[in-house]
């Protein structure tokens, strides 16, 4: 089991995980950053947070497993990946369906859909593109390759309205 340690340095306000610095933003922040990403035009906004997402998990989670001691497996990783996620604030999800080939996850909660929804109310397309990268960025960390090997898309969202949000991931040569 991975054991992250949070430090917060009040001096200088700084907090880290695992070493890696860590900054946590209001969702007034975050959505409203995300909306001002989706309304330029020219460039795919939320392309840019998934991808940005997917290279800093995917370096800082590669730097906390390799660090791990004792039996490790891709499911302890999967599982303790989730709590991760869950530590930062980002909500609770479900990567107990992915195996290196891919698979599927849920989130029960979504700091973004939650935010989105307090700001901005409904919307007609999916909402969580960090959660996207997230995914992306831990398979690629326990499966030791690149993020785009993997492709991540968000099938279901709670911000239409369904019971979870479901993300469906497959290796990017596989063509699903």
């Amino acid at each position: 089991m991975i054991s992250p340690s949070l430090a917060f340095d009040a001096e200088n306000n700084l907090m880290r995980l695992n070493g890696a610095l860590v900054s946590l933003h209001c969702h007034y922040f975050n959505c409203g950053l995300l909306k001002a990403l989706e309304e330029i035009p020219y460039i795919d906004g939320p392309e840019i947070l998934r991808e940005e997402a997917a290279k800093q998990f995917h370096a800082n989670l590669k730097a906390m497993f390799r660090e791990a001691k004792g039996e490790i497996t891709p499911e302890i990783l999967l599982k303790d990946s989730a709590e991760i996620y869950r530590f930062l604030g980002y909500g609770r999800i479900r990567l107990d369906q992915l195996d290196s080939r891919g698979g599927t996850a849920t989130a029960d909660s979504s700091y973004y859909v939650i935010g989105w929804l307090a700001r901005y109310g409904r919307r007609s397309s999916p909402v969580c593109h960090l959660t996207r990268g997230f995914i992306q960025g831990v398979m690629a960390a326990i499966f030791q390759t690149e993020p785009e090997h993997y492709v991540v898309k968000e099938t279901d969202c709670m911000i239409l309205g369904s019971e979870s949000c479901r993300f469906v991931v497959s290796e990017r040569n596989n063509g699903r």
